[in-house]
């Protein structure tokens, strides 16, 4: 492995070695040469080794890293990221902030809540639109854009925006968050490029005539299937949001984009020649040195970090994410609307402005059953023997446990076939979900009956037939 260092940096002062504390204890006198060469690798080692602590430790303080070398002296347990108070999730407020020189805004234009599930070693991410109404804590009489709100009261007091901004989305999402950071697009360009670019599948072809380039506009297009994005492509694959194809014009779906560049990221990391690459990390901590604000965090917390990553690595290497935004269409139409009372485009709550019950209720659904809420299938309930009364009763209890989801029940289609059946409609999708709904209903049936001759409705179909009655043999009337 290939270790360049550039020893000319001013942060650092020129390392030096005692002539004396080297003559006569490693080199014989009679070969001043061979004594010469290894005085100079023992100072660039020396000093390498030195400068890369160094540069670390510059790097880690400017961006929060709170280091004590009682941390190194004390022999501890496995460090732990902090966690929320049911010891389960660890989240982290991750915003993007538009600070080009031709704007002097501080908006989030990416405000997403990344929680990891140390249970079940599940990611998964919320995105909250930066159209959606809050009210910042700073004021609490009126309600503007989320993506206003660290502008608001980083203007008050410096220092104070991005803590504002953790307590509105706390309350939105109905979460604790440990960890926030902020970067913003040098740092985001500069952090993809960092790791050589990340693989991206665009799952739609969209173009883009009005991309903000300077004090004008640029055209961008993008062409479905996987490619390999630099910064500078993967940020405008993420910003974008004027296109008139495939609904790729919207703020939701440029949400959700920014969450596959963020788990192409991930995926990059994981891999082993970021992980074990000293330079690719040094190269990580620099890019993000001028352009990233963080709260504390400290040796325990990195490595807890890597941890984590390399048992991902280890341990699954089929490791996803899974993704939600805050848009009209979450909880089956259920939580969020457009129409809120507000000129101009504009989202909230249905409850109304300030009101988030439902909302938290849905996010703490999709975090015990991600992928459920994440592949979100319709669910049609057939009586198939069980009887009609006892069906709808069952469908309802399938209901009240899995909020939010498009659940119904169709009635009866037979009324003499046994056991309970539990299928997607469609090859290789919804498994999860079947999985997931199988194990509630008790039932390890999981492929179509061959009575089905004719596709039934939804994603998902759960057939309820009569209980199939196991003769006991021993109490049974046996003639020999």
């Amino acid at each position: 492995m290939e270790f360049s260092i550039n020893m000319t940096d001013s942060d650092l002062k020129k390392s030096h070695v005692s002539k004396k504390n080297l003559e006569g204890k490693f080199v014989k006198k009679k070969n001043p040469f061979l004594k010469i060469l290894l005085s100079l690798i023992l100072v660039i080692a020396i000093g390498g080794g030195l400068y890369f602590v160094y540069k670390g430790y510059v790097v880690g303080k400017e961006i929060g890293f709170n280091f004590s070398p009682s941390e190194l002296i004390q022999k501890k347990k496995d460090p732990e990221l902090k966690k929320d108070s049911t010891n389960t999730y660890t989240n982290v407020l991750l915003v993007g902030i538009d600070t080009r020189k031709n704007t002097k805004l501080l908006n989030t234009d990416v405000i997403i809540v990344g929680s990891y599930n140390h249970k079940t070693k599940d990611l998964t991410m919320f995105s909250i639109p930066r159209d959606f109404w809050a009210r910042p804590v700073s004021d609490r009489t009126s309600f503007t854009k989320i993506n206003a709100a660290y502008s608001i009261n980083e203007g008050k007091k410096e220092g104070e925006g991005l803590p504002a901004l953790e307590l509105v989305v706390e309350e939105i999402l109905g979460i604790e968050i440990q960890y926030h950071a902020m970067i913003n697009f040098d740092g985001f360009t500069q952090l993809i490029d960092s790791v050589d670019g990340v693989y991206v599948n665009v799952e739609n072809s969209f173009t883009d005539y009005q991309y903000p380039q300077g004090n004008g506009y640029q055209t961008i297009s993008f062409k479905q299937g996987p490619q390999l994005m630099d910064g500078e492509t993967a940020l405008k694959y993420a910003r974008s949001r004027k296109s008139q194809q495939n609904n790729e014009g919207s703020d939701y779906a440029r949400a959700k984009r920014q969450q596959k560049v963020i788990n192409a990221f991930i995926d990059k990391l994981l891999s082993t020649e970021t992980l074990l690459n000293p330079s690719k990390l040094m190269s990580l901590l620099t890019s993000v040195q001028n352009n990233l604000k963080i709260s504390e965090f400290t040796l325990d917390d990195i490595v807890a970090s890597v941890n984590i990553l390399k048992n991902i690595k280890d341990e699954n290497p089929t490791f996803s994410t899974y993704s939600f935004v805050l848009d009209p269409t979450i909880g089956n139409y259920s939580l969020i609307t457009a129409d809120i009372g507000i000129e101009g485009f504009a989202i909230g709550p249905k409850e109304g402005l300030g009101k988030y019950t439902k909302i938290n209720e849905y996010v703490d659904l999709a975090l015990l059953y991600p992928a459920l809420y994440s592949e979100n299938p319709s669910v049609f309930v057939y009586d198939t023997g069980l009887g009609y009364k006892t069906s709808n009763t069952q469908t309802q209890e399938l209901k009240t446990k899995f909020k939010y989801l498009n659940i119904r029940f169709q009635g009866t289609k037979y009324s003499d076939k046994e056991g309970v059946y539990i299928y997607s409609n469609e090859i290789d999708k919804f498994s999860k979900s079947v999985d997931i709904l199988a194990k509630y209903i008790d039932t390890e049936n999981k492929i179509k009956p061959e009575y089905i001759t004719v596709n039934t409705a939804g994603d998902i179909s759960i057939l309820l037939g009569k209980e199939i009655i196991v003769e006991d043999i021993n109490n049974s009337d046996i003639t020999e």
